[in-house]
């Protein structure tokens, strides 16, 4: 009888290994370094920390959404993440937003763990990736933390030049 891997232990461990290397690029900035916005409509260290905690929070509804409806039509996480990063408060210090962040993620953890195998393979309708699945949904988290890790990267590549720059 061959057994089934769970889906859960699965993903949780790219989850883990995306958020360690945005949390490792985002160690990287000083103090001055992590509110200051590095341009015009660009969000700083800070804000970045704070959409992921926006996001993940925006994730957990929709997990809930496909979980307790039929074939659900999502929202668009790529336009509705933004907007509500953009309409929440600025974050009071990076260890105010490091906490959230890691009090939401285990509110993400707990959820899935305590689905079933099946619970995985429910289906739902976004409005611009068609018909997909639930685990489907939950793989886009890390793959949103590791895009702005890069985007963290580039943001501390353009303050070092910055800083070279000006000696």
């Amino acid at each position: 009888m061959a057994t089934v891997e769970n889906p859960y232990e699965k993903v949780r461990s790219k989850m883990v290994a995306a958020r360690l290397e945005f949390l490792s690029q985002l160690a990287a900035f000083s103090n001055n370094e992590i509110a200051r916005e590095p341009g015009e409509n660009e969000w700083s260290p800070l804000q970045l920390a704070n959409h992921l905690y926006v996001a993940d929070g925006l994730a957990l509804e929709q997990m809930q959404i496909v979980q307790n409806e039929d074939n659900p039509l999502v929202m668009d996480v790529g336009e509705e993440a933004p907007r509500r990063t953009h309409a929440s408060e600025t974050p009071v210090s990076l260890e105010a937003v490091l906490a959230g962040m890691a009090a939401r993620r285990e509110e993400l953890y707990q959820y899935m763990a305590n689905l079933p195998v099946d619970a995985w393979e429910r289906p739902f309708r976004h409005p611009g990736w068609g018909q997909l699945k639930f685990y489907q949904l939950v793989n886009v988290l890390p793959a949103h933390d590791r895009t702005h890790a890069q985007q963290l990267t580039a943001i501390k590549a353009k303050y070092s030049q910055e800083q070279s720059s000006r000696f």
